[in-house]
């Protein structure tokens, strides 16, 4: 039951990082890009092709985003499970040879 609670546990925590670093990224990624439009043209609002470029600059860096995080937490999530078949063969091993519980 422990490893099916860590499982959920963590994809939880993983799709909840992954939500936060796509709004956040996205959202800068768009502004910046309207930003370096506004000071290409000086004119507001930016055209339809600059309002386009934004858009599709803000899904790329959602895209980026959301998959470093992925990784990050599939890192995390291997370490984690590696750090607890440690324990576990060593509990194992120790009492194996009698020296534990």
């Amino acid at each position: 039951m422990g490893v099916i609670w860590h499982l959920i546990k963590t994809a939880f925590r993983a799709f909840f990082s992954i939500l936060f670093a796509v709004i956040v990224a996205g959202a800068l990624g768009a502004g910046l890009a309207l930003l370096v439009s506004w000071v290409g043209t000086s004119a507001w609002p930016p055209s339809h092709l600059g309002v386009i470029a934004a858009a599709a600059v803000g899904v790329l860096a959602a895209y980026a985003g959301g998959l470093t995080v992925l990784v990050r937490e599939a890192v995390r999530g291997l370490l984690t499970a590696a750090g607890d078949v440690e324990k576990d063969v060593k509990g194992a091993v120790d009492v194996a040879e009698g020296k534990g519980r």
